[in-house]
C-alpha cells in the first residue's frame, strides 16, 4: 500500500512523495541522534546504523523491492555511510577550522544520509525500470 495513494495513476506521485518523506526524514533524524548523542557523549554508531538500514528498507519496499535485496544494499551502504560519515566529519571540521566538533559531524551525517538514501532510490528504480525481476532472481 502507498501512502497518498488514490488511485492508479497517483500511484506514482504517492511513491515519489514517500521516497522524498523517508529520505528527509531520515537525514533529519539521523543528525538529531549525531546532536544528542554528542550532547551526551554517547557513541551514536547503532543508532545511526539501525535507522540507516530501515531507512534503506522503507525506501526499497516503497518500490516492492525484495527484502533480502534491500539487506544486501544496507549492509553495503552501513559501510559506506561509516566511512564516508567518519572521513568526512573529519574533513570537514579541518576546512571550518576551530569550532564544535559535533557540528561538522551532524552536517556530514546529513548530507551522508541523503545520499545513501537517494542511491538506494536510483539502484530500486533502474532495477525495477529495466524490467528485472528482482522477486524472480532472488529465489
Amino acid at each position: 500500500m502507498h501512502i497518498f495513494a488514490v488511485g492508479k495513476d497517483n500511484t506514482m506521485k504517492a511513491t515519489t512523495i514517500r521516497t522524498h518523506l523517508l529520505v528527509h526524514l531520515f537525514a533529519l533524524a539521523h543528525a538529531l541522534v549525531v546532536l544528542c548523542f554528542s550532547l551526551l557523549n554517547w557513541s551514536d554508531e547503532i543508532p545511526l546504523t539501525c535507522l540507516t538500514i530501515l531507512m534503506i528498507i522503507l525506501v526499497a519496499r516503497t518500490y516492492d523491492f525484495p527484502l533480502d535485496l534491500s539487506a544486501v544494499i544496507a549492509l553495503l551502504f552501513c559501510f559506506a555511510g561509516f566511512f564516508m560519515g567518519s572521513e568526512g566529519g573529519e574533513i570537514l571540521h579541518s576546512l571550518m577550522g576551530t569550532g564544535w566538533q559535533p557540528l561538522s559531524n551532524i552536517i556530514t551525517t546529513f548530507c551522508v544520509t541523503e545520499l545513501l538514501g537517494w542511491a538506494t532510490y536510483l539502484i530500486v528504480t533502474k532495477i525495477r525500470a529495466n524490467g528485472t525481476d528482482a522477486d524472480t532472481e532472488a529465489k
